[in-house]
């Protein structure tokens, strides 16, 4: 094991160049496009305050599984990892600094190469150690290092914050995002910073100090960012009963309702407010939705001939409308903006492509890729593409009454459906 002295000087060589990145990266596809993605490691800084108004610090770190290395293991998949932190004040004097010893155990090899799945840890560290004699306020950098152990690569950032000088009579935290309601047991931090998902529960948290109120109500309120500026979008008056001067605000944001796009979160309180921008991103977005004229295609496989013809020679505009259309009349869920059926079918797609693409055809255009469109993952697979007797073949059960053979008869890789008993 490398020294953990050693560790230090190598990370604080990459801090120099380290930056504080985005949260989403844009990706080209085969198609000529590009698509947003979670950048491998996210994280969200939020300097909290005691209820001695005393400042603390919780980190929320998401590590993506595809960039650690994972060793096989009779328990499984394992993977190895530290995470470093150091504060600094504006003049490069350290305040602080720790680093934790970290471990995950996979049981599928499928999810170490994932790109979707993260690791999710969460500190909680002081901004000041018991010797340090300078400065408590003002500006600060955080220094974050993930150090893969196997590999040993280090992915390193650095994220400014402010600490106030003075208590004022309406002091407060900024706004943190929360994965469920926080208590006194856990504050459980998102680890991703003015990014939430797609149609999953969030809520907002901020802490707000003035001893002479007892009881406080609080406009919350959520703008949709436009070409004209922001819309009013929501709205929600929340009445909070203060403990030795200490409001809690925690709201649960609506996300049933909020499709992806920017938004600012604005929560005030007679001549207090505070603000955070923050966008609704579908972390999984499959590929062929980002373009009408993709997604059409493997829909060809639901469509009887006459309507998927009538789609395809429609403008683009007029495919846009058309295509919401029908998938809204399938949703199971009314008044949300998540399409459950319409996901699901590309994802299967999704998959479809990455399992079964070859030279000539895409996945979902494959005997094996309409099948697992059509019916899902099997219960089970007889698999015997190694067969030396007789031609590779695969038979899929997905129960007594509905199997599926498929035969690589040409011997390339492309396996044919040759029965399918129902």
């Amino acid at each position: 094991m490398i020294p953990r002295i050693i560790i230090w000087i190598l990370v604080g060589s990459l801090f120099l160049a380290a930056q504080q990145e985005p949260t989403v990266r844009k990706l080209k596809t085969r198609y000529g496009f590009t698509v947003d993605r979670l950048k491998p490691i996210t994280y969200q800084l939020f300097v909290h305050r005691t209820a001695e108004w005393k400042p603390i610090i919780y980190l929320a770190v998401d590590v993506q599984h595809d960039i650690l290395s994972f060793v096989k293991t009779k328990d499984g998949y394992v993977s190895k990892f530290r995470v470093s932190v150091a504060i600094r004040d504006d003049k490069g004097n350290l305040t602080n600094k720790n680093s934790w010893d970290e471990q995950a155990l996979l049981k599928d090899f499928e999810d170490t190469n994932s790109k979707v799945q993260f690791q999710y840890r969460l500190y909680k560290l002081k901004v000041f150690d018991a010797d340090w004699l300078g400065k408590r306020s003002g500006q600060f950098q955080l220094y974050l290092a993930v150090n893969d152990l196997v590999a040993n690569n280090v992915y390193s950032f650095k994220h400014k914050f402010t600490i106030d000088s003075l208590e004022k009579k309406w002091a407060s935290t900024e706004i943190a995002f929360l994965k469920q309601r926080a208590d006194s047991a856990r504050f459980p931090l998102m680890g991703r910073d003015k990014v939430l998902r797609f149609s999953k529960p969030a809520w907002a948290f901020v802490r707000l100090k003035n001893p002479d109120e007892q009881k406080l109500t609080f406009n919350l309120r959520i703008y949709q960012e436009e070409k004209q500026g922001h819309k009013l979008f929501y709205q929600q008056f929340l009445e909070v009963e203060g403990q030795n001067g200490l409001f809690d605000l925690q709201a649960p944001l609506p996300m049933d309702s909020l499709d992806e796009g920017s938004y600012l979160l604005r929560i005030s309180c007679k001549e207090w407010h505070k603000e955070r921008k923050f966008k609704v991103f579908w972390f999984e977005k499959p590929t062929y939705l980002y373009r009408y004229d993709l997604a059409i295609r493997p829909m060809r496989l639901i469509l009887d001939k006459k309507t998927y013809k009538y789609a395809r020679s429609l403008s683009y505009d007029e495919l846009e409308k058309w295509f919401k259309q029908y998938w809204k009349k399938r949703d199971p869920s009314k008044g949300t903006v998540y399409n459950e059926i319409m996901a699901e079918f590309f994802r299967r797609v999704e998959i479809a492509n990455k399992r079964y693409s070859n030279r000539h055809r895409e996945g979902w255009e494959t005997d094996r890729g309409r099948i697992y469109i059509l019916y899902g993952e099997p219960k089970e697979i007889d698999d015997h593409r190694y067969a030396t007797e007789t031609k590779p073949y695969q038979i899929w059960v997905y129960s007594d009454s509905l199997q599926f053979m498929f035969v690589d008869k040409n011997l390339d890789g492309e396996f044919e459906l040759v029965n399918e008993e129902k």
